[in-house]
């Protein structure tokens, strides 16, 4: 393989790494092996998001015995990943700088062989990131890679580097490094904390296949997927990697987004590891706790047999306790919609002749612009309640997002009303 050195536009360019020489835009591959492959004797690729709680860290083992990880979490990750049989890193993937996604890295780097390091090529300020390029400095035998459009080739299996946003077009979780992974009829979608315009983006851009396994783009936020993305990727299975938060990670409309989507959830945070199995025939497995907790396979398997398109806030069958709620949106705003965000509004009301407990709830727009309820709020019995965009203060019959533009489209929206579950208790859209 062809090395060059480090682009210096990348963070580590002052720094004695090469990196392989590739054009703008170019898709090259590189075979990642090593003298003593260990074959699997059961042909499977092996994902395994580890139990690092708020944070991420996925292993990938090809069959041939490559092995990459996918970030390392907040903390040490060396006795998971010896407790899963890791002696060597093929390739080393920083998606962004955030501690929670590459606070562990340096004692990777300090424990195992590793061939090639790989990140999105934006430098951070913060102790954990400097920290990360000393280690670096360290491991001259470390071969850097910027996240440019490329295949890297485990044996059978593939890892297609998708294509970032402009450097400093966005911050950096719209910048997380984005994968592929392919391996015969099984594929794979990781891409760390993206939001909602990284996602649009690469839907947009046509890079997204149709998925079996798909990890929730930034712990499950609300802010973590499109209705676009999902319908392109139609994941069969969606792991959210989540610990302890004050963000309130996972949140109730992404849950149900992948619960419309047809995909069955697991989580860290209740699951512990969670290890997917997957066969070049697009079989797979999904085990956790020490059990297989789902089975599948690319052809629906009887796991997803229908095949309906997403309708964006699509509500889960309602029970007849969700019934008698209605929502209306005020979409216009009189003069200029971002200059007056109080101007536009929802109201919901309650056609029943009781009250509803609804703290903990969370209104919705189509772009996931949400607000939660309080715990004490209340919907009075034929009573109403209005949510404005904008900010105020509350006295439980009117609330506040907390916005400084407008967020409800004038051409046309839908509003969902979600409960403290997850599940869409009815859908208004314009």
């Amino acid at each position: 393989m062809a090395v060059a050195a480090c682009p210096a536009t990348a963070p580590l360019a002052a720094l004695p790494y090469s990196g392989e020489s590739l054009a703008s835009g170019e898709e090259k591959a590189f075979e990642a092996t090593h003298s003593n492959p260990t074959p699997a004797s059961d042909s499977i690729l092996r994902i395994t998001f580890l139990d690092v709680g708020q944070g991420d860290a996925v292993l990938i083992q090809a069959p041939g015995g490559q092995v990459a990880l996918v970030d390392a979490g907040r903390s040490d990750v060396i006795s998971l990943l010896h407790g899963v049989s890791v002696s060597r890193i093929d390739l080393l993937v920083a998606t962004h700088p955030h501690a929670d996604h590459i606070g562990g890295m340096v004692r990777v780097i300090e424990t195992f062989p590793i061939r090639f390091y790989m990140d999105n090529g934006a430098p951070h300020t913060t102790a954990t990131y400097r920290r990360l390029l000393a280690a670096l400095d360290a491991r001259p035998d470390i071969t850097y890679l910027e996240a440019t459009p490329r295949t890297i080739t485990f044996g059978d299996v593939q890892i297609e580097v998708l294509p970032l946003l402009p450097r400093g077009s966005t911050e950096h979780n719209d910048r997380s490094v984005a994968l592929v992974v392919r391996y015969g009829q099984f594929t794979a979608f990781l891409s760390g904390d993206s939001e909602v315009r990284q996602l649009t983006h690469l839907a947009r851009r046509g890079v997204v296949p149709a998925t079996i396994l798909l990890k929730a783009p930034h712990h499950g936020s609300d802010n973590g997927f499109t209705w676009e993305f999902l319908e392109v990727a139609r994941p069969r299975v969606v792991v959210i990697s989540v610990g302890r938060n004050s963000y309130g990670h996972p949140r109730p409309a992404a849950l149900n987004a992948y619960h419309a989507a047809g995909a069955t959830v697991f989580r860290t945070d209740r699951d512990g590891h969670v290890s997917v199995e997957g066969r070049e025939s697009g079989e797979y497995e999904v085990a956790y706790g020490g059990r297989v907790a789902l089975r599948g396979s690319a052809d629906g398997g009887g796991q997803r047999a229908r095949r309906d398109p997403i309708r964006a806030g699509a509500p889960r069958p309602a029970t007849p306790a969700d019934a008698g709620i209605r929502i209306r949106v005020h979409a216009d705003a009189p003069g200029n919609d971002h200059r007056n965000p109080n101007g536009e509004y929802a109201v919901i009301e309650n056609l029943e002749s009781e009250d509803r407990a609804i703290g903990g709830w969370t209104l919705c727009d189509r772009a996931n612009h949400c607000f939660t309820f309080p715990p004490d709020a209340r919907l009075a019995a034929g009573g109403r309640l209005v949510v404005h965009t904008g900010s105020g203060q509350a006295d439980g019959t009117r609330y506040y997002m907390g916005r400084r533009q407008a967020v409800w489209n004038n051409g046309g929206d839908t509003a969902t009303l979600y409960d403290d579950t997850g599940a869409a208790v009815v859908m208004f859209s314009y």
